[in-house]
């Protein structure tokens, strides 16, 4: 973005510092640092291990341990987006501070170690309206020396291959849609990350110049705009607010995160027109969605219409086929309407996914 660009103002800080930010304001952290005690902690945990597999785990696993058992004792916290460093020497970590922890380390020790973003399936909360939320997800991915496999593995499973090691395993499945990405994007994440949280303790100056920065690490994610833009609302600049909103659509014209905030503001503007455009095109995809039909499934069964919950994870089921918590809720309901035969098929289905190697 250039100073003559249509978002000059929005971005130049003048809106929330009142003047121009200044270059030496912006954070400049190291992400992937390492402390000598970091350093030792990984060498220990991996000496005498000879497989790179194997290393890769006993260092996870030595992260992990509890403080009794000899290990670092890391607990997930969702909150404080942090350095690794940070993240080793306050022993919490959400999913993004792991990662470059164990990236970090691992590297130390000679692994290949990278950061893997993770799509995770969208979420609905039902207690409100049209409230849509994509997950974003990171991961560290060790790529082991065999160039003839093209599965993965999970570490907790007996396979040799690439090994992804995650923080929250439970909410991760080999088949979601993930990608390895870069110093400029892992540091464009974080910083917008850090922003947000800085935006929610009311720190909307510091606020600024995280998301600031996470935008000069790189401009291609929509998410850092619709994270920008969420940020100018909730300061109340709505017309600011509008603008960083379009620009993420522009790049990602199917951005429905920001389809439903430009449906929020443009209520807040009174603009019933464009709200009510934006709000149809997220219904739209929602409805179709498999993970919206896997929820409104579980609502008819929570109502006892068991027949209609059935057709919906049917539907569901056709349209994902590789998401096994679909084949377990229709091996529940097969369960409750009788059907013994197919509730067994739905969980032979469940065995398959859970065995499979990717």
């Amino acid at each position: 973005m250039t100073d003559k660009s249509p978002l000059a103002k929005e971005l130049s800080g003048e809106l929330i510092l009142g003047r121009a930010y200044l270059p030496a304001e912006l954070p400049d952290l190291e992400l992937f640092g390492l402390t000598p005690e970091m350093k030792q902690f990984a060498e220990a945990a991996t000496a005498g291990i000879n497989s790179n597999g194997a290393r890769a785990e006993a260092l996870h696993k030595a992260l992990m341990t509890s403080t009794n058992y000899g290990g670092r004792g890391i607990t997930y916290s969702a909150y404080d987006t942090i350095t690794g460093i940070e993240a080793f020497e306050r022993r919490q970590a959400n999913c993004l501070s792991y990662t470059l922890l164990y990236v970090a380390m691992a590297r130390h020790v000679g692994l290949k170690a990278e950061v893997n973003e993770v799509i995770l399936p969208p979420t609905w909360d039902m207690r409100a309206t049209d409230t849509y939320l994509l997950m974003r997800h990171v991961n560290a991915k060790v790529f082991m020396p065999r160039p003839n496999q093209s599965w993965v593995r999970v570490v907790g499973s007996a396979d040799i291959s690439d090994i992804i090691v995650d923080l929250e395993m439970r909410r991760f499945r080999p088949h979601y849609k993930q990608k390895v990405i870069g110093k400029p994007l892992v540091a464009a994440q974080f910083y917008s990350n850090r922003g947000m949280e800085l935006a929610a303790e009311g720190k909307p100056r510091e606020a600024f110049l995280y998301l600031r920065k996470a935008l000069l690490m790189s401009e291609e994610p929509s998410y850092i705009w619709s994270n920008f833009g969420s940020f100018y609302r909730r300061q109340g600049l709505l017309p600011a607010a509008e603008k960083m909103y379009l620009h993420g659509l522009q790049i990602n014209p199917r951005d429905y995160t920001i389809m439903h905030n430009l449906a929020g503001i443009y209520q807040e503007m009174g603009n019933k027109e464009r709200a009510d455009y934006y709000q149809k095109r997220v219904r739209l995809h929602r409805n179709a969605n498999p993970y919206f039909m896997f929820k409104r499934a579980e609502d008819e069964i929570a109502k006892g219409d068991y027949p209609a919950a059935l057709e919906l994870i049917k539907k569901a089921i056709k349209k994902e086929g590789n998401e096994a918590r679909f084949y377990r809720l229709a091996a529940t309901i097969y369960d409750a309407l009788g059907e013994e035969e197919n509730a067994q098929n739905m969980r032979d289905k469940v065995y398959q996914l859970s065995t499979i190697r990717f």
